[in-house]
């Protein structure tokens, strides 16, 4: 939605650009029409880089390292499942995840350890949704200051 509404403004904007031209309107009107544009664009920018919501991070999530491979899918109603591939064996795990507070993630005691991931004592995987590009590229780090595993997603609308 927000890349769509993006998109309509920025088409309404330039269409209204391009008539101001025509019409030969004043210079403080043509500030005014693209200073409002810009305001918006800056807006709807905003509302998607800012939200961590569960459908923002809702997606599918990537990683190959060391000759493994794992693929993470969580749902909008808080389920996951997730594959993993190590040495030749594929195994499928499904629990349930939640945020935690702005950009925390937990995973139930289903999700499947990655290689260099540290597991709560609670059976829990904590980790944390970052973004990049902008805002809009998602990925999902656990232990980053270890060096732990980084799951990444494809643009939200290339998914």
């Amino acid at each position: 939605m927000g890349l769509l509404t993006l998109a309509t403004v920025l088409v309404v904007g330039i269409g209204a650009a391009q008539g101001l031209r025509v019409m030969r309107a004043s210079k403080a009107a043509r500030t005014a029409g693209w200073t409002i544009i810009l305001i918006v664009v800056f807006w709807v920018w905003y509302m998607v880089a800012a939200d961590y919501g569960y459908n923002a991070v809702s997606g599918t999530y990537t990683l190959r390292r060391e000759g493994k491979s794992s693929t993470l899918v969580l749902r909008h109603d808080r389920s996951f499942q997730q594959d993993l591939s190590r040495a030749g064996k594929r195994v499928r795990a499904q629990g349930t995840w939640r945020r935690s507070g702005e950009g925390g993630i937990a995973f139930s005691r289903e999700f499947l350890k990655l290689s260099g991931q540290e597991i709560a004592d609670d059976g829990e995987a904590y980790g944390h949704v970052e973004k990049s590009f902008l805002g809009l590229r998602l990925s999902i780090a656990f232990e980053p200051d270890k060096g732990g595993p980084r799951l990444s997603r494809k643009m939200g609308w290339l998914n």
